[in-house]
């Protein structure tokens, strides 16, 4: 009996062991597979999560082209866009907007560039009476070129809120740039980012953000509101964002109303003029692009126009100012006769990306002092040539016949979207007007 229990007590102290020994291999294997794991969740995490680095780029930042001393501030971001606190500071150093930033360390790629300075209105032709401030949020990483303008400022506050909605970074920006194109009127789809174009540079993506930048200012030469630009543009820029950030629409139509008046009133070869003139005083020779068949984009998506030219049979000399005011307009085709002692108005709306050139051969005589949309390219004692440089809108400017209650003609020839004369008349008139 002794024998037989230590025969079985052998077997289970054998069992025993074997059983032991197998789960500590096992232990062993679970415990180097675990580790193996976890070494691999941890190298596959640290290769997609990994962001931040050193950091060398360089932008322009451009309304107008903000001028040397604009201090320009890099605040690091998390990935919800939140500050980290991390912030970097540079200034422009040359007045077409140059800036650069060289070897900065960030833990993250995400930031947001600001400036605040005084900047070229390419309007007006002069620099602003005072200081504006423009953002962008962008991903530095494989970066070269970080651009800031009006384009990555208007969308700036729609791309905050994509993310804090649980898009991603890219996946925001993407969105809102497209959002935003789709309420300039633009359905083209363009490589680079917002933060890549530029004012001075050919291309439709760098004509698109001239367009935008055109329209956010009205002209004006009066001495009282030429200070109050900025200001009025701080006020449109704050209100745009604000609506297109909570849905990506803008639909305030006061807002775009604002836009297409600015529109109304602007002289575009003047613009075109002013920007070239600028970059050429500063050594630069530079490409403007179209940015005027984009602005007729933005007005055929917003307001109602025509494919026909008009020539209304009266106009004031000073539609701005509204109603009011109005004398014949001596391009009326069918009219040929007139009454010389009157004062008449050259007055005419021309379509979307069309152009409109007259001239006018004999004794009549322009008042440039009441020019609204005109640009006279020819004005002498035998008659004058003037084109239009507003569309789908009414450019008006004061005419009179003759002088010294003198009887007179001319001829009147129209250059409609042609180099020769589509339309020509032959107009007469009766005691001309006295002050020649």
């Amino acid at each position: 009996m002794a024998g037989f229990f230590f025969i079985f007590a052998e077997q289970n102290r054998s069992s025993f062991i074997a059983t032991n020994t197998m789960n500590s291999k096992m232990r062993i294997q679970i415990k180097a597979l675990s580790l193996a794991l976890i070494t691999m969740l941890a190298f596959a995490s640290c290769t997609k999560e990994k962001t931040g680095g050193t950091f060398t780029f360089s932008g322009k930042m451009q309304k107008g082209p903000f001028v040397t001393g604009t201090t320009i501030t890099v605040n690091e971001l998390n990935e919800s866009l939140g500050q980290t606190g991390k912030s970097f500071t540079t200034s422009i150093s040359s007045d077409d907007g140059s800036f650069s930033l060289s070897n900065i360390e960030m833990e993250s790629n995400l930031a947001l560039l600001s400036g605040n300075g005084f900047y070229y209105n390419e309007v007006i032709g002069q620099l602003s009476s005072a200081q504006i401030t423009l953002q962008a949020i962008t991903d530095l990483k494989d970066a070269e070129t970080v651009n800031i303008n009006a384009l990555t400022h208007i969308t700036k506050a729609r791309i905050e809120k994509l993310v804090g909605d649980g898009m991603s970074f890219s996946e925001a920006k993407h969105q809102a740039e497209g959002e935003f194109q789709d309420f300039l009127g633009v359905t083209e789809h363009f490589n680079q980012g917002f933060e890549q174009m530029s004012i001075a540079s050919s291309d439709d993506f760098n004509a698109m953000l001239l367009a935008f930048s055109v329209i956010l200012q009205r002209p004006s030469n009066n001495l009282m509101v030429v200070p109050t630009l900025p200001a009025e543009l701080t006020w449109l820029m704050t209100n745009l964002s604000t609506d297109f950030a909570d849905d990506g629409i803008v639909d305030n139509k006061a807002l775009v109303d604002t836009l297409l008046y600015n529109i109304s009133m602007q002289d575009q070869m003047y613009i075109r003029r002013h920007i070239q003139n600028y970059y050429s005083r500063l050594g630069f020779n530079v490409e403007i692009p179209d940015f005027e068949s984009y602005i007729a984009r933005f007005q055929t998506m917003h307001q109602e126009t025509t494919d026909e030219f008009v020539y209304p049979d009266q106009a004031s000399p000073a539609p701005e100012l509204g109603p009011g005011g109005e004398v014949p307009n001596i391009l009326v085709k069918e009219m040929t006769q007139f009454d010389g002692t009157n004062a008449f108005v050259v007055a005419a709306i021309t379509p979307l990306e069309k152009s409109l050139k007259i001239k006018v051969t004999g004794d009549a005589h322009l008042d440039a002092s009441l020019n609204n949309g005109w640009v006279i390219t020819d004005n002498t004692t035998n008659g004058f040539t003037i084109e239009t440089q507003r569309h789908g809108t009414l450019v008006s400017m004061l005419v009179y016949l003759g002088g010294y209650f003198k009887d007179g003609t001319a001829v009147v020839e129209y250059y409609e979207d042609s180099d020769t004369p589509t339309f020509t008349k032959q107009i007469t008139w009766t005691g001309g007007w006295m002050q020649k």
